[in-house]
This record gives C-alpha cells, structure tokens and sequence, in this order.
C-alpha cells in the first residue's frame, strides 16, 4: 500500500507494518491507521505516521533509552483492549515535541503510546504514576542507556 507523508513524500508499505488504533490518538480520534517510520539518521527516533492523513506524523522514542526505569502503571482493562496480557509483551512510545532549540527537548512520559506488536493494535493511554510528566525534559544529545 502506498501512503503520501509530508516529511518522506509517498512510500510503499507493506499491510502488515500498518498499526490500528481503534479510539485514534489523544487529540486526533479520527485517524485510526498509522505506520511507524525510521527517522534518518537515528537509531532512537521513529515517526509515527498516519496512513490516511500525510500531514499528521508525530516523533516518538522508546522511553527507556533515556530513562532506564520507566515503567507506566497502566489499567489492565486498557492493556485487555490491546489484547496484551502484560506491558512487558508490549512496545511502548513515547511522543517527543523538539522546540526551536533542540536542547529544551521533551518526552511525553504521562501518556506512552503502547502498542501490540502482534495484533498490530495500538493506543495512547495515560500513566497513573504521579511522577510522569507530559513535558519531561530529554536530553537528545546525551547518549542513551542502549549506547553506552
């Protein structure tokens, strides 16, 4: 299937690379069909791309990288709807925003992206640890925990 992106003009992706997100993204309920897209040049950074919608692609990064212990507290009803018995059978995102200045970067910690690598089912859930924050300050010029 081909899918028109903004950022890397139309690409050719294979249906089973396609994610489903039945209840859409926080913000963006509408769009329920994404693909995850390796960001040029970096091993930490992905885009998460919608397969209908080529303007809406938001970066994410595996939290742990760069925070070892993350661990969201996530209810298990949201865990059954992505049909995962566990977060560990799970691959969790977190969104990146990057401002003008780069090294007043932020991560999304109080609402990963969780997704089903199996089922290819995701969702954006919220964390119910007090200590996650929605603009968690990163570091992307750090090395990260898998670099070291």
């Amino acid at each position: 299937m081909k899918i028109k992106t903004k950022f890397f003009g139309e690409i050719e992706v294979e249906e089973k690379k396609i994610i489903r997100f039945p209840n859409g993204i926080i913000g963006f309920e509408d769009l329920k069909t994404f693909v995850l897209i390796d960001h040029p040049g970096s091993d930490v950074i992905k885009w998460l791309q919608s397969a209908n919608e080529r303007d809406f692609a938001i970066p994410v990064l595996d939290p742990t990288s760069f925070f070892p212990n993350y661990s969201p507290a996530l209810g298990e009803s949201d865990l059954k709807s992505l049909k995962l018995s566990s977060l560990e059978d799970a691959v969790v995102l977190t969104v990146l925003t990057v401002p003008k200045n780069p090294e007043n970067s932020t991560v999304n910690l109080k609402a990963p992206i969780v997704l089903n690598p199996i089922e290819r089912l995701g969702a954006q859930l919220i964390a119910e640890n007090s200590e996650y924050l929605v603009k968690h300050p990163v570091s992307l010029f750090a090395k990260s925990e898998k670099e070291r």
